[in-house]
């Protein structure tokens, strides 16, 4: 099986080091982030991680805004993003320049790892966006939309230019679209799966759905969605393994984004109850179905034990030949 991330990482801001960045930096055009990106990704790689991302660290790990604030019709006020007109494309790419240097620091590292070609192919970043109802329903709407639904499907139409340019510019292995507001219960699921089909448009990668929580109640509505890819939360949340044991045949044709480490909790997962978990996705799933990752982003815990959870998470799929 392959391994990944879902999104953030523990990461620190540096000042420039180099002559180049020193000069950038008098000069106002020194990004922080760059460097921290480079920094997440031979972390994730080093844990063991095939397919990893840049951390989604802009706007301090704040997805919402860091996407509206290059969306014309949405704006930031007082750290809430503010829908005050007809949501419209992005002037410029918003997460191309982030996914480079995502690749470069990949590249880097397969040009110095100990590793057959074999497993060097394993290896590839993938794209990280905001699904459109996630967006919508964390953002406060003004007088122009009538309902949130108008303003996510309007948003899925406007953000599919960005879709296009990932699919152009990078060499992403796919493209992830984070969905957490769906098991609060306050998305309409039929919206929401309008909204993918708006948003993945002409888009050829394979497309992988996040959704973490208790899934009950919008299991059989996400399991119809048109991806290749559900990515749910297991280590975390046991009633969601039942759900997809009991109704397996609604997954026919889906990979599953397998959350085998609990996102939540600040330390290192118990090895033992880690590997059972994976052993029962496997005996239910398929090996060929399954991608091993955490249950959510890791940004908020301390960086030893995000990484121990990788590192563990990673040598468990070893055992299993992967």
């Amino acid at each position: 099986m392959l391994t990944t991330v879902v999104g953030s990482f523990p990461h620190e801001l540096k000042g420039p080091n180099s002559f180049n960045d020193k000069l950038k930096n008098i000069l106002g055009s020194y990004d922080p982030y760059i460097q921290a990106i480079k920094d997440i990704v031979k972390s994730e790689l080093k844990a063991g991680v095939d397919i990893v991302a840049d951390g989604g660290i802009r706007e301090n790990m704040n997805m919402i805004n860091y996407f509206s604030s290059n969306m014309p019709g949405m704006s930031i006020e007082e750290g809430t993003t503010v829908i005050n007109s007809k949501i419209r494309p992005p002037r410029d790419d918003i997460t191309i320049n982030d996914i480079k240097t995502a690749e470069h620091a990949l590249k880097d590292f397969l040009s110095e790892a100990d590793l057959t070609s074999e497993e060097k192919e394993r290896k590839g970043v993938k794209a990280v966006v905001t699904g459109p109802s996630t967006m919508i329903h964390s953002s406060r709407i003004g007088a122009f939309y009538k309902s949130k639904d108008d303003a996510i499907l309007d948003y899925a139409r406007s953000f599919n230019k960005e879709l296009s340019a990932i699919e152009k510019k990078t060499n992403v292995k796919y493209i992830q679209i984070d969905e957490p507001m769906l098991s609060v219960g306050i998305a309409n699921m039929k919206t929401a799966s309008e909204a993918i089909d708006i948003l993945t448009k002409g888009i050829k990668l394979p497309i992988a759905v996040h959704a973490c929580g208790n899934l009950s109640e919008i299991f059989k509505d996400l399991a119809k969605f048109n991806v290749e890819i559900l990515d749910l939360e297991f280590a975390g949340n046991d009633v969601n393994f039942n759900l997809i044991k009991n109704n397996i045949s609604d997954l026919e044709g889906k990979k599953i984004g397998f959350g085998c480490v609990d996102s939540s909790v600040d330390n290192v997962d118990d090895k033992k109850t880690t590997k059972k978990l994976m052993t029962d996705a496997v005996e239910l799933l398929g090996s060929e179905n399954i991608l091993f990752d955490p249950d959510c982003g890791l940004g908020k815990l301390t960086y030893d034990n995000a990484y121990g959870k990788l590192e563990l998470m990673c040598n468990l799929n070893k055992e299993f030949g992967s």
